[in-house]
């Protein structure tokens, strides 16, 4: 976006209907921009003064009622002899739109203040972001160090309470644009200002995507530490869950109490990551910089609170080398596309159901028909390690029992448990996971191998 599409859309980031990724790109510029960030400014100061002392969520009815009938008001400085104040910009016609909604609940909440009206709670996050975004202006590099209960080699967004903690670290300059880089032992990911890279050293994978892609899930929030408020705040109002901020001496304190997403009448995908958890998310802010300085991460297991992420270290403006930012490969490994492999026509098998691809899958592996395995396997021909590792643990293996497919937490895709004897007589009991969220509805083998 430019100047001009910022400034007209401006306003939208003090309204909680505007989606979190239109707010991504406005931040973005702001913290690039010194004309757009004085008007952000500007804004935020007009509305800290309106906004109330409790925070108050009327009901999307009313909300859409006020607003719509402000924004259908003339412009009331108007007068027989001229403007008393300048044309208001779109911006200003929506910031005082929004500023008189705000207002009209201020006055009518001691009198319609009565359950099931509103909902209200104490919150001291109505200055919070806008300071935030504004100490992040200076801020030209960040570096953390932070602990995960989860596997080496797994997925960034993957946790298990019960295994023990694994070191990760991150990078970045910020830019437009900028620069980042995650890690832990047997993972990478690097986004170079135009694409992100990322290598799984287990499995010889590296993989090339856009500058989207999802390599990290839950854990981007990361990234943006000057927008982990309106992010949870978005969260919040789309997911139910609850947050407190309070001040505590020289900090602010960020709580987070949510709920696990997504279903779970069978429950094995809960606990396997932060949103498919009932979690407690502790977010601390410097009260003079407002800059993050820690966070914790808790989840409910078994009735106990086990903490599963902890940062350990972080550090601002200091010197980043560039080097960071690329990923050396071993010589027998080269980057492969997401999108040739998402283009694969070759790849999935459609009309036929989970369990019938699971069997397929594993019937290849036994009878070592690999030319059906790798139509099962996105990449399969492309990642030598991955292909001599799966010919190794599963060629001529039998099978013993594939069970009734189910549907688990977020996963786009479903589950096939199934236990198998390798060849090497060690039996596995597992599950193994299939999706079919694509055009051409083919399943496609996505894990539990």
């Amino acid at each position: 976006m430019n100047c001009i599409e910022i400034n007209e859309k401006m306003a939208d980031l003090f309204d909680d209907s505007i989606s979190q990724e239109i707010k991504d790109e406005l931040f973005a510029h702001i913290r690039e921009c010194s004309d757009c960030r004085k008007l952000y400014d500007e804004i935020s100061m007009v509305m800290a003064e309106l906004q109330p002392r409790v925070t108050i969520n009327a009901s999307r009815n009313l909300h859409a009622r006020i607003l719509d009938q402000t924004l259908k008001i003339k412009n009331p400085y108007r007068t027989r002899r001229g403007r008393i104040l300048p044309m208001l910009t779109p911006t200003w016609k929506k910031v005082t739109a929004i500023a008189a909604l705000l207002a009209l609940l201020v006055i009518l909440f001691p009198i319609i203040n009565r359950p099931g009206w509103f909902q209200v709670k104490a919150d001291a996050a109505n200055t919070l972001l806008g300071k935030s975004i504004t100490a992040f202006t200076d801020v030209k590099s960040m570096y953390m160090e932070f602990n995960v209960r989860t596997l080496e080699g797994d997925n960034f967004e993957y946790i298990n309470v019960n295994e023990g903690f694994v070191e990760h670290k991150l990078w970045k300059v910020f830019g437009n644009p900028s620069k980042w880089r995650i890690e832990k032992p047997a993972r990478t990911v690097v986004m170079d200002g135009t694409n992100q890279y990322m290598y799984c050293s287990q499995a010889g994978m590296a993989l090339k995507a856009n500058a989207n892609a999802g390599f990290l899930g839950w854990m981007k929030i990361l990234l943006d530490p000057d927008e982990i408020l309106q992010k949870e705040k978005e969260n919040a109002r789309q997911n139910g869950a609850k947050y407190r901020v309070e001040v505590k001496g020289n900090t602010i304190v960020l709580t987070v109490k949510a709920k696990a997403m997504g279903v779970f009448s069978n429950s094995y995908m809960l606990n396997t990551s932060i949103p498919e958890s009932n979690n407690s998310r502790v977010y601390t802010f410097d009260k003079s910089t407002n800059l993050l300085k820690s966070f914790e991460v808790y989840i409910d297991s078994a009735g106990k609170e086990v903490q599963v992420l902890e940062l350990k270290t972080i550090k601002y403006n200091e010197p980043v080398d560039d080097a960071n930012f690329t990923i050396e490969l071993p010589e027998n490994v080269n980057w492969v596309s997401m999108k040739d492999i998402d283009n694969d026509k070759h790849i999935g098998i459609a009309g036929i159901t989970s369990e019938e691809a699971a069997k397929r899958f594993f019937v290849g592996c036994q009878t070592e028909d690999w030319k059906t395995v790798r139509q099962l396997i996105p990449g399969f021909a492309n990642f030598i390690q991955l292909e001599l590792i799966v010919k190794a643990e599963y060629g001529g293996l039998t099978i013993i029992s594939l069970g009734k497919s189910f549907k688990s937490g977020q996963y786009p895709g479903e589950f096939v448990p199934y236990t198998i004897k390798k060849k090497n007589g060690w039996v596995k009991k597992w599950t193994l996971a299939l999706r079919n969220d694509n055009p051409d509805k083919k399943w496609v083998v996505d894990g539990g191998f």
